[in-house]
């Protein structure tokens, strides 16, 4: 029987969104880190030291946070982060040992390479992490199996991590025959946008699989943002 706290209803209200619900689950924290940090946190002393230590965000976090559109939260964090690049270039006796920083990067997979330190990296892996072990001890939860049924399914990447953390093979088939399941039937809907392009077949208007094509992206590559 698992702990059914916050985190497992989180996931399972995940599973009836549009797409992986380990994505969604990750990318809603990355953007709550972001807004605690800017309407709450900008000026936590303990943060924005973790803000320079780390030398800011990896490329896609500094540009979700700009995104929010919080000019003076988003100048006081890159005021201190610019005055402790400039200080670090000047006062640097191996500047390019000091520049070298910016290029360390830590492989999590073949879908991606991230900076190390970027704090909300750090939030998504914890996140991801935590999602991926609830999903493999919730999976023969009657309740948590319906849900997951019904649902999108996984993305190949969070896919592949599940199955590599399952030890029980009988858990690990039935995902996989779920999985298959729900990429025959998008094989379908894909099909049907084929046929609908058909000149013979053009005055046909597209339903539910008008936007499997999108659907197709997200099940090979993840929820944008998530990784």
């Amino acid at each position: 029987m698992v702990d059914k706290h916050m985190f497992y209803f989180n996931l399972m209200n995940a599973l009836k969104e549009e797409g992986c619900g380990v994505c969604f689950v990750v990318k809603d924290a990355a953007y709550r880190f972001m807004d605690n940090l800017l309407y709450e946190r900008t000026n936590d002393p303990y943060l924005r030291k973790e803000v320079k230590d780390s030398l800011g965000f990896c490329p896609l976090h500094a540009w979700q946070l700009q995104g929010l559109g919080d000019c003076l939260s988003s100048t006081i964090i890159y005021s201190d982060l610019m005055n402790s690049l400039a200080n670090g270039i000047k006062t640097a006796e191996d500047k390019r040992h000091f520049l070298a920083r910016f290029s360390k990067i830590e492989n999590r997979g073949s879908h991606e390479n991230k900076r190390i330190t970027c704090p909300v990296c750090k939030i998504t892996r914890e996140t991801e992490k935590n999602c991926i072990t609830l999903f493999v001890d919730s999976f023969s939860e009657p309740e948590f199996h319906s849900a997951y049924k019904k649902s999108f399914g996984l993305c190949l990447p969070h896919l592949t991590t599940v199955i590599n953390n399952c030890s029980d093979s009988r858990i690990v088939h039935s995902i996989l025959d779920i999985e298959h399941e729900k990429m025959k039937d998008l094989v379908k809907e894909l099909d049907e946008i084929k046929r609908k392009y058909d000149y013979r077949f053009s005055d046909e208007d597209f339903g539910k699989d008008g936007n499997a094509w999108i659907r197709a992206v997200e099940k090979v590559s993840g929820k944008e943002g998530a990784f």
